[in-house]
């Protein structure tokens, strides 16, 4: 019960803050400072547009190869190194990103929930393939797990 009313605080302080949160998901997480888990960016230049808001378009993968229903509308990605997954304007789950591996041809990562988030998310460990400015796919490094397709929420 402690977690909903702490989420719910967010959210409806996100609201205050933002003046127009339809348009501008991110803003239900602006009450979070972008220190909240790291003092610097955590990511090399090459990979600082993957910041904002990023709306899901399909699900692929998994044990038959054809996803699943899209159980999540956004996924929000803010300085420095915080997630959220976003539905119906609330928040599902945030946290922390934690590197696994970058390189100037690799991005592996993992979405640590808050302690104040419920887990969403339990497939978590993910790569990041940014497609131009666009287009943002989050691709499971093995077999039989689901990659996420997202395009930037303009």
């Amino acid at each position: 019960m402690k977690i909903y009313i702490i989420l719910s605080i967010i959210f409806c302080l996100g609201l205050l803050s933002c003046g127009d949160c339809e348009e501008n998901t991110g803003c239900l997480f602006d009450n979070i400072s972008k220190n909240e888990y790291y003092d610097y960016e955590i990511f090399d230049e090459s990979y600082l547009d993957i910041y904002g808001d990023w709306k899901l378009y399909a699900v692929s993968g998994g044990f038959n190869g054809n996803g699943h229903e899209l159980n999540f509308d956004f996924l929000v990605l803010k300085k420095y190194g915080i997630y959220g997954f976003l539905k119906n304007d609330n928040i599902l789950e945030f946290g922390k990103i934690v590197i696994v591996e970058q390189t100037s041809e690799t991005l592996l990562i993992t979405l640590n929930p808050d302690e104040n988030s419920d887990m969403f998310m339990l497939d978590s460990e993910k790569y990041i393939n940014l497609i131009g400015e666009d287009t943002l796919n989050l691709n499971s490094p093995c077999c039989d797990r689901f990659n996420y397709h997202f395009e930037r929420d303009k």
